[in-house]
């Protein structure tokens, strides 16, 4: 091996290369503060307690190996200006390497069938619905006032379910085989969520040709705008939600605008040939660190 590599959605993972005394790069999805921040209201009383407690050693931990590392990296520039914050370095030494997305198994269904499925629109949420930091909780509250204006919308939550009880027209279909399926059954994809380093499930929508709508929870509030695939919400109220949704749904030319940027944008910035240029530039930096 020439060099070691930590691969992992928070720092504190690699005190391992740290402590192998070898050059290693790092490809970070976050900062422990920054998810912290966003799980932390909802948490048990017994779990706030236990992460206040470890909080000074997880983050010492951190600081460590993004310290010790010959080369940083980040998944988004939303992620680049958290990790470079935690680490205490100049944003600008941080790089970015792009979350690839399989641009072949997700991808759009015919524009006919996409059409047709809009007269029976259908959201979809994918991801851990019973996570806080995914606040599915926002997505129920306010779907009610979506159904009361567009009475045959229907919202589908994939991935494990919420504890909460689910609002008529939600259906909870947990585990699936084929994520890439159920967003082609879509008219629009909805994330909720009150922090994302990235939100891979975002770019994987916009590559299946299906819209987004997103609160402004980091890396997918970055990736909405710069494709032009999606809304990005200006605050986290339900009401800022439903209205969305139901604007969203009731202009069919502009959503399917967004369908065609979407994908345009990911086989653009999230192929897999994408990541592969920028990770034999990375490893060359690393090997010349």
């Amino acid at each position: 091996m020439r060099s070691v590599w930590v691969v992992a959605a928070a720092a504190s993972y690699g005190d391992g290369a740290l402590r192998s005394g070898r050059p290693y790069g790092a490809w970070i999805g976050t900062s422990l503060s920054d998810e912290w921040e966003a799980r932390r209201p909802h948490l048990p009383a017994t779990r706030r307690l236990a992460l206040a407690l470890n909080a000074p050693l997880l983050l010492r931990a951190e600081r460590r190996v993004l310290r010790g590392a010959a080369r940083l990296y980040a998944t988004s520039h939303w992620s680049q200006r958290s990790i470079a914050a935690a680490a205490g370095v100049d944003q600008e030494t941080v790089g970015i390497l792009p979350i690839p997305v399989d641009v072949e198994q997700f991808h759009p269904a015919p524009d006919d069938e996409w059409r047709a499925r809009l007269e029976r629109p259908m959201a979809i949420f994918v991801g851990r619905a019973d996570d806080p930091r995914k606040n599915v909780r926002l997505l129920l509250e306010a779907w009610p006032q979506v159904r009361a204006r567009v009475p045959e919308a229907q919202l589908r939550l994939v991935g494990r379910p919420p504890s909460a009880q689910l609002p008529a027209g939600v259906e909870a279909r947990g585990e699936v085989a084929s994520v890439a399926d159920e967003l082609r059954d879509a008219a629009l994809f909805v994330l909720p969520s009150l922090q994302e380093g990235f939100g891979i499930v975002v770019a994987e929508a916009l590559a299946s040709g299906v819209p987004v709508v997103v609160t402004p929870c980091g890396g997918p509030e970055e990736l909405v705008r710069a494709s032009g695939g999606g809304v990005v919400l200006a605050d986290f109220e339900p009401g800022t939600l439903a209205d969305a949704l139901v604007a969203a749904l009731e202009d069919p030319a502009s959503l399917g605008d967004r369908r065609r940027l979407g994908r345009a944008y990911v086989e653009s910035h999230h192929s897999p040939a994408r990541l592969r240029e920028a990770l034999a530039a990375a490893f060359a930096e690393l090997d010349d660190a």
